[in-house]
């Protein structure tokens, strides 16, 4: 089976900025894979060239078998994304705002799944509740819910428990956990590196450059005396300063 998505070579500057730097990454399909790196690695540039939101200056992006830039249409029914800055529509109510982004998708028969996610993120008691209402836990939350609602088999998450509080982090943390049961294919970006370990595979990012690409254990098990990924991303950002 074809991976989920193959990026080769991508490189991509805005104006003087190297933004990312013939980077070269696959993501397998079912598994969770991050992108872990701090402001300014090419994390959302990734995020966004892999949805065809953004061209590559040079190199190639595959979604599911597809370009994403000429073939957009064809992943738009496949790919769910949550952007930093997801819209919700805060006069709309928990309910209206998941038929509203079922209606952009054109899913008709949308009432079971929405009642399914609601339930899958604690919101039910709270379906008629003003989404400026929300606390910023269950924003994401729902979110998440507007994000699933036409049933995507690849999920981007672009830094989605920033600024979240630790509770309502782990609660999104299951949640995911429950999608990739369901067979999801999940890609986030996170600058924190406890939610790193969680991943299948993470891809090391800094500056546009792609330090390492593998599962967290054989990142760790690589570096003599690295007993977790932040002694691996020290030692790996060190021997990139002397080497440059």
């Amino acid at each position: 089976m074809s991976a989920a998505i193959d990026v080769e070579k991508i490189a991509k500057r805005y104006g003087t900025t190297e933004a990312l730097k013939a980077v070269t990454l696959d993501v397998r399909r079912g598994e969770m894979f991050g992108l872990i790196g701090s402001d300014g690695a090419g994390k959302t540039t990734m995020i966004r060239l892999i949805c065809g939101l953004l061209r590559p200056d040079s190199g190639t992006v595959r979604v599911l078998g597809h370009d994403p830039m000429r073939e957009h249409r064809a992943i738009t029914e496949r790919v769910g994304y949550l952007s930093q800055r997801f819209s919700l529509y805060g006069d709309l109510t928990i309910d209206e705002n998941i038929a509203f982004f079922a209606e952009i998708h054109g899913v008709r028969e949308y009432r079971s799944r929405r009642d399914q996610l609601l339930d899958m993120t604690q919101l039910t008691p709270f379906r008629r509740r003003l989404a400026d209402k929300l606390s910023g836990g269950m924003k994401q939350k729902l979110a998440l819910a507007c994000t699933l609602v036409h049933e995507p088999e690849l999920i981007l998450l672009d830094e989605p428990t920033t600024g979240v509080d630790p509770v309502s982090r782990r609660e999104f943390w299951k949640l995911l956990s429950e999608f990739l049961d369901r067979g999801i294919t999940i890609v986030m970006s996170t600058p924190y590196l406890d939610e790193a370990e969680r991943c299948s595979r993470v891809a090391l990012m800094h500056e546009g450059h792609l330090l390492a690409c593998d599962e967290p254990s054989r990142l760790r098990d690589a570096m003599p005396g690295a007993s977790s990924l932040e002694d691996v991303v020290i030692a790996r950002l060190s021997a990139k300063e002397l080497a440059s």
